[in-house]
């Protein structure tokens, strides 16, 4: 018995050993970092970190309230297809604004995990409209985590807002449920028999924290314990964009219409950014904002109807859409639908509602 506990001692042994120089070793990054932009600018924000812009000029003179892109994640940032797509808005005589939120792209990180919140996002968000294009209310156009932060945005600041717009958003916080915990939303937003919801042709598993490296787990954990980092900013966004090429896969109908990863993840943005915790509910001030709302949603999405409609049901002036041969991310398989329906919107045009 003791030769077998001493055994097992040492299996224990050698096992920590593992998982201590699996801990120790950097993650080589798979997809290069994000260098630089064409066209990229920086704001210097109060809190003493920049974030990084691209501001496509109007088309013409500029005649109607600016635009400004908020892209998904959190930790994501502004690809170059949000250029290419959201930029088109140009036309419409409005300057269009798209930044990287602090934490990812080309914006500065921030020293420890926890530094990163919605909450501080949406702070974000006013001084950007307040002093940086200064120019009155804007037209708030957000794409998943960008269309949850432009929800609340208009509920609690509807002054600094002309019209909003939600391309696959995520639901508002926090999420409902009954005495016998089902979901509110199934009930009150069923899926209406007009819409067909269909998977994505190929679907890839749930990128769980079991699929990441070891030394990326560790870092969550001591980020969550002791709000630290282990691994430098530069390594855990690489793990973040190499984790991005698959998870993509499930953003689209046709796998075909996924392109590639530019570099630009922020991996303790995505983390934190995420937590909800002090965000007071705002389907109340939802409920009485007079921003008109649009939200547009593909036939692909991951994110389930219920969640997503919720935003144009309580919104006064709300509308929803739905785009069919299209995924949570749009514009990579129906950008011509996209950018009309969002031009149409902009313009003035009622929208009906499912």
């Amino acid at each position: 018995m003791k030769k077998i506990g001493k055994l097992l001692g040492l299996g224990l042994l050698a096992g920590l050993l593992v998982l201590l120089v699996l801990i120790a070793i950097p993650v080589d990054p798979t997809i290069p970092g994000m260098a630089s932009r064409d066209g990229g600018a920086f704001w210097d924000m109060d809190g003493g970190y920049r974030i990084a812009h691209v501001h496509v000029k109007a088309q013409g003179s500029a005649s109607g309230a600016p635009i400004v892109v908020l892209h998904g994640g959190p930790g994501g940032y502004i690809h170059s297809s949000y250029t290419e797509t959201f930029g088109r808005l140009s036309q419409l005589g409005r300057d269009v604004f798209l930044y990287d939120q602090v934490g990812s792209g080309l914006s500065d990180r921030l020293p420890n995990p926890k530094d990163y919140t919605f909450l501080g996002h949406a702070a974000d968000l006013v001084e950007i409209v307040e002093e940086h294009i200064a120019q009155g209310p804007v037209v708030l156009v957000g794409q998943s985590y960008g269309g949850k932060l432009a929800s609340y945005f208009m509920a609690t600041h509807p002054g600094l807002v002309e019209s909003a717009i939600l391309v696959s958003p995520g639901g508002i916080e926090p999420p409902l449920f009954d005495e016998s915990g089902a979901w509110v939303n199934e009930v009150r937003y069923p899926v209406p028999d007009s819409l067909v919801f269909r998977p994505p042709r190929e679907r890839v598993a749930e990128m769980g924290l079991s699929a990441w490296p070891v030394r990326a787990i560790a870092s969550v954990a001591l980020a969550t314990t002791f709000n630290v980092k282990l691994m430098p900013d530069t390594e855990a966004d690489g793990v973040l964009n190499s984790i991005a090429t698959r998870i993509t896969r499930n953003m689209v109908c046709d796998p075909e219409a996924v392109q590639p990863e530019e570099g630009g993840g922020g991996f303790y943005s995505h983390g934190w950014s995420n937590w909800y915790g002090g965000v007071d509910d705002w389907r109340q001030p939802l409920s009485e904002s007079p921003v008109p709302l649009l939200v547009v949603q593909g036939a692909c999405d991951y994110l389930p109807f219920s969640a997503t409609y919720e935003h144009a049901a309580l919104a006064p002036l709300g509308r929803y859409v739905f785009v069919t041969d299209a995924g949570h991310v749009i514009w990579w398989e129906q950008p011509a639908v996209l950018v009309e329906t969002l031009s149409r919107f902009i313009d003035g045009e009622q929208t009906s509602t499912p």
